[in-house]
């Protein structure tokens, strides 16, 4: 009998990795917003979003089995500092526990925030709510702002999950998506009144039934949803103190870590 521990949106928070990955288990899955998130914006975030990876999460990361995606709040030009550290997932399959495979997908629907490196559009003909004022990608060079233009010309979330399907088996594959699910308890911002999740993530879990969905994004919504024979899980954010769960994949129990 196999179980992890899964933890999303981190960021930054030394005191919950340390606990997270002291855990007896067989596995640590990560969820995205792994790096820091203070309240700067371009170069400064870059600097401290790499010296975290390098100084703290790489060696955490590479401790013990870990599989790990990042999120929209996590600058793109700091992943190869972590590549080779744990497994990463975004846009890839890899052997997992009892036989099954795991794959991951870090994009989300295009928020208001400038930070576009993992912001996408959902769909073909879907438009964002609420256009960003700013749209910054990031390099090996810094960050450098574009048009929107820019986030509608890579492909859709939709097409890029397509992809992810033909790589293993979906009904044998845990998949780690950043975004949850559109219309369920785990997308809903502000008391549950206003649903963010990606349209492209629901479509797929309705369609492939994978037996497992991991995600994260939305802090304000942790819980576990069945939608149909998949079982999805939010467990919240872990800013302020460590929010995790862990899994069963004989049973597909989920239980909250104290």
């Amino acid at each position: 009998m196999s179980t992890f521990v899964y933890a999303a949106d981190l960021h930054g928070n030394r005191e919950a990795y340390d606990r997270l990955f002291a855990q007896e288990c067989d596995a640590v899955v990560l969820g995205g917003d792994l790096l820091p998130y203070p309240l700067k914006t371009g170069g400064d975030l870059i600097s401290v979003q790499r010296k975290f990876a390098e100084e703290y999460l790489a060696p955490k990361l590479a401790s013990k089995p870990c599989y790990w995606i990042p999120g929209n709040d996590d600058w793109e030009a700091v992943l190869p500092l972590l590549d080779t550290k744990g497994t990463l997932l975004h846009g890839r399959v890899a052997p997992f526990l009892d036989g099954l495979a795991i794959a991951g997908y870090a994009c989300v629907p295009v928020t208001p925030s400038g930070m576009k490196d993992f912001d996408r559009y959902d769909f073909e003909g879907w438009v964002p709510q609420n256009e960003p004022r700013r749209c910054l990608f990031s390099s090996l060079g810094g960050v450098r702002e574009v048009h929107l233009a820019k986030v509608r010309e890579r492909a859709s979330i939709e097409t890029d999950l397509d992809r992810l399907a033909t790589l293993s088996d979906p009904a044998r594959t845990a998949y780690v998506f950043h975004s949850p699910p559109f219309a369920t308890t785990l997308d809903r911002l502000h008391g549950g009144l206003t649903p963010i999740g990606s349209r492209a993530v629901r479509k797929f879990i309705d369609r492939r039934q994978p037996p497992l969905t991991l995600h994260g994004h939305v802090h304000e919504s942790p819980g576990v949803e069945r939608l149909g024979r998949t079982v999805c899980v939010n467990p919240g954010d872990s800013m302020a103190r460590l929010r995790a769960v862990r899994v069963d994949l004989v049973t597909l129990a989920v239980t909250p870590l104290p």
